[in-house]
């Protein structure tokens, strides 16, 4: 039902006059917190004009970046948040997603221009566009407390290059040694993950890279029944998660993993829900990620990896509430964490009491001890 005709029947219906205006004021408020869980808190970013938002990116301050849907043309735009506030949308030419946030509240991500996507660093309401290498789509993905910032650009059409901005100056770190390249994350001492894409036996895979400060580019080994690394995200440490897959079932195949010690070890499952992926990782080896679950909405519900990796827990497994409730069904992907264990991503929330009853907003889950 439309907002306008809720408004339109409970006034015929005789409801009490100030229930809509209620769920009027209610619906971008961020969600109440739901403190049944034993591991995490689940709290609610907020939403903006009523529509949907996620969570992406999280730094020490507890300030996430992601995006908001609202009215306006093309849909959604990138946004950032902060505990018990209304998100604060960044204005772009088109639609985009804020995929990086550091300390200082500087931002990354990309929106679309055109027919074409381009990276941009945002602070203190500053949008900036960062260079390209002129070949069509660029794309910002991660941004250290030093303001270092790493992604892609193409080159050509289909030919993109890992990219590292700094001052706003590009360097291009082109392909190594594959068809194509693309920089993942970076850390505070100026590590940068990625992955570069490859031909083999006529069969195209994806094939991690690790390019630690003052040394060459380093391949990720990739475990026995894979044949293809995806790498997300590395802590100050220089470990590194994300997952492997094979190519012919990518859907399913899918295994997160965990890269310390010059070693690349599958993290377990809770139960028998596979696939995995690790999404992000902090210092103390604590690690957040997806576990699929095709049955549900939505699909990749969030994970978490205690104890460097050795415990998986479900951080909230949600509830499916019986007569008027109100609270967290579900949360998805764990997209980013930050040192003290925070983590964010996107779920959904269901109420019995507020307009229109169901909705996808941007989470935050904050650990109990």
């Amino acid at each position: 039902m439309k907002r306008r005709n809720f408004a339109l029947h409970a006034a015929v219906a005789g409801l009490v006059p100030s229930m809509y205006a209620k769920a009027a004021l209610a619906q971008d408020a961020p969600a109440a917190s739901q403190p049944d869980n034993p591991f995490y808190k689940a709290v609610g970013l907020g939403r903006f004009q009523g529509g949907r938002s996620g969570a992406l990116a999280l730094n020490n301050q507890r300030e996430a970046a992601g995006y908001v849907y609202f009215n306006i043309q093309g849909g959604y735009r990138p946004a950032l948040f902060q505990l018990g506030e209304a998100p604060k949308p960044i204005y772009t030419d088109g639609p985009g997603e804020a995929t990086g946030i550091n300390s200082r509240t500087e931002t990354v991500g990309w929106f679309r221009q055109g027919s074409f996507t381009q990276a941009f660093r945002w602070w203190r309401g500053q949008l900036t566009t960062l260079p390209s290498l002129g070949g069509g789509n660029s794309f910002a993905t991660g941004i250290n407390n030093r303001s270092e910032v790493v992604g892609w650009s193409e080159a050509a059409p289909g030919v993109s290059h890992a990219t590292y901005w700094w001052r706003d100056k590009l360097t291009d770190l082109g392909t190594w040694g594959g068809y194509a390249a693309q920089a993942t994350a970076i850390n505070e001492r100026g590590d940068i993950l990625g992955f570069r894409e490859m031909v083999l036996n006529g069969v195209g895979v994806r094939q991690g890279v690790l390019l630690s400060v003052g040394r060459k580019p380093q391949l990720l080994p990739i475990p026995a029944g894979y044949d293809s690394l995806m790498p997300t995200a590395l802590n100050n440490r220089g470990d590194v998660t994300g997952y492997v897959y094979n190519t012919n079932d990518y859907l399913w195949s899918r295994r997160a993993f965990i890269y310390t010690d010059n070693k690349c070890t599958l993290l377990p499952a809770v139960g028998a829900y596979f696939p995995t992926g690790g999404l992000c990782i902090n210092n103390q080896r604590v690690m957040g990620g997806f576990r699929f679950d095709g049955n549900a909405d939505p699909r990749d519900g969030a994970i978490a990896w205690l104890d460097k990796g050795k415990t998986p827990v479900l951080p909230y497994a949600g509830w499916w509430p019986r007569g008027p409730a109100e609270g967290w069904y579900r949360v998805s992907s764990a997209c980013a964490i930050n040192e003290e264990g925070a983590m964010v991503g996107t779920g959904r929330y269901l109420s019995s009491y507020v307009y229109p009853g169901i909705w996808f907003e941007a989470y935050m889950l904050i650990p109990k001890n």
